[in-house]
């Protein structure tokens, strides 16, 4: 009986027919490994962004107007809660009525601080965050590593001279009102008819949310509507 050894082409080429089969096994696993991380990635994006959804929908569609009163040397006025900012919001928003003690009304402040978008609630009116006791408000973190965070509020001109679409349009602060006569302003008891709130992440992503705000639905209108005809001679 004679033995046949492997000659050293014979070698060769089976080590290389197992390293090109090597090499197709792990470039596959290693494309479904990153098929799957990218995967998990989006999916955590997501989830973030439905989580993100809920809670900037449920603030921004039931925004109302809310004043309270402050007394300044004697004197009463109306001071709106409402601090409307290109970065900045704090506004009032209805909220299911859990607790008769608590209300329905919920006092809800969006800030952005060191790449942390946060939504801070309480239940009580407050001019500053740190009149607020810890206990008494609650902080949300919407999302993280955040670069920027922008808003806009869009306004309605009652002059109907104006041409119809252009009388709508937006602004980047919702300001005192300065009256016709004199240059002295009030405060504004309404609300932005709608608010846009955009957010930037660091690694490029962004993303808007434009919700209609429910203190200004007396605004809606049902069926045709007709502009109303200027009979001035």
């Amino acid at each position: 009986m004679v033995r046949r050894f492997f000659t050293f082409l014979e070698l060769i080429i089976a080590v290389a027919i197992f390293m090109l089969i090597s090499l197709a096994l792990f470039t596959f696993s290693k494309q479904v490994s990153d098929s799957w991380s990218r995967l998990t990635v989006e999916r955590n994006r997501f989830n973030e962004l439905l989580a993100m959804d809920r809670a900037i929908d449920g603030i921004l569609t039931n925004a109302i107007p809310f004043m309270w009163k402050q007394v300044d040397n004697g004197i009463s006025s109306e001071v709106p809660f409402m601090v409307a900012e290109s970065d900045y919001l704090r506004i009032a928003t209805l909220h299911p009525l859990n607790d008769t003690q608590d209300g329905a009304i919920r006092f809800v402040e969006f800030v952005l601080e060191q790449g942390e978008l946060k939504a801070v609630y309480t239940n009580r009116p407050f001019a500053f965050w740190d009149e607020i006791d810890e206990d008494r408000r609650t902080t949300t973190i919407l999302s993280t590593e955040v670069a920027s965070l922008e808003f806009e509020y869009a306004d309605w001109s009652s002059d109907i001279s104006v041409d119809w679409s252009e009388r709508l349009f937006w602004r980047t602060e919702w300001q005192e009102e300065e009256t016709e006569t004199d240059s002295t302003s009030e405060a504004r008891s309404d609300i932005p008819l709608a608010i846009r709130m955009t957010v930037t992440w660091e690694d490029g992503r962004q993303e808007c949310w434009l919700r209609r705000t429910m203190g200004n639905s007396y605004r809606e209108r049902y069926g045709t509507y007709k502009l109303p005809q200027d009979n001035t001679p």
